[in-house]
Parts: C-alpha cells; sequence; structure tokens
C-alpha cells in the first residue's frame, strides 16, 4: 500500500507538454501540444513567489500549466500561465516514491 494513497489533490490544471522534433535541415525545435492533459495538483507559494506543485503526474521541464482551478472551480490567478523550471520526486517512508514536486514560475495573466 502507498502512504500517499490519502493525500488529496484538490487543484486541477492543464498542463502542455511537448516533444523535441527534427526539422529537415537537421536543425532541433520543440514542438508544444495544442491538446492539454488535465493534472491534479497540490499548490503552494515559496518567498521568492514560485508556484509549488505537488502532482502524482509526471511534467517535463519548461512546460507549461494554465487555466489552474481551485476545488470550487475558481481561477486561482486570472489568466495564469506558469512554466515549470524544477522538478524532483518526493520520496517517501519505506523507500517509496511518493510523487512528484515542481517549481513554476508565473510567466503570463493578471501580473
Amino acid at each position: 500500500m502507498k502512504p500517499n494513497t490519502t493525500k488529496q489533490y484538490p487543484y486541477v490544471g492543464d498542463l502542455y507538454g511537448y516533444t523535441i522534433k527534427k526539422a529537415p535541415d537537421d536543425t532541433t525545435y520543440t514542438d508544444y501540444t495544442l491538446v492539454p492533459q488535465q493534472v491534479s495538483m497540490l499548490l503552494s507559494v515559496n518567498l521568492l513567489g514560485d508556484l509549488v506543485i505537488e502532482s502524482q503526474s509526471k511534467m517535463q521541464l519548461n512546460s507549461y500549466i494554465k487555466n489552474i482551478v481551485d476545488a470550487n472551480g475558481e481561477q486561482i490567478y486570472t489568466d495564469g500561465e506558469w512554466k515549470i523550471f524544477q522538478t524532483a520526486p518526493v520520496l517517501g517512508p519505506m523507500g517509496l516514491k511518493a510523487g512528484y514536486r515542481y517549481r513554476a514560475s508565473i510567466i503570463a495573466g493578471n501580473v
């Protein structure tokens, strides 16, 4: 049994991941998805103003999160958009991975 099965993830957001593709001229480019993946999260804010995200979902560095809503369905920040710049696993007791923790900075919205 996983120790975090009772942990609640009350926030939901749209995650825009990407793939790295190769152009015909051998250059690479980032192709962001147009259809987001919905992810559940536990959120907090650190002293630097970064959004600290804990989730069971894997998210890529430099991916974007938009439309984060709380348990009432209200946006936490009007038209907010965050870019993930740090990721780490959450290690629980008994040597088990308990999810992932991310840090994201706001790049768009009512700032």
